[in-house]
């Protein structure tokens, strides 16, 4: 994973809601573990579909947390 994949994990992580943080992390924990069985040489590397999965799902979930905030705070 390159530097800039890194950085985007580490802003949509901010983003996230603190009762999704946990959720998130365990999502991406699953990913490196199936990771690491279908690379048992390269235990660094994530599918890049995987990776892009879950970038877009937690776009979609801090998106709606920022809408929902918006709206409350109309």
């Amino acid at each position: 994973m390159n530097q800039e994949m890194r950085q985007e994990v580490v802003t949509l992580a901010r983003e996230l809601p603190d009762e999704l943080l946990a959720e998130a992390l365990r999502f991406l924990h699953s990913l490196t573990e199936k990771a690491q069985q279908n690379q048992p040489d390269n235990y660094s590397t994530i599918e890049e579909s995987e990776f892009d999965k879950a970038m877009g799902a937690y776009r979609v979930i801090s998106e709606k947390y920022k809408n929902a905030l918006r709206e409350l705070a109309q």
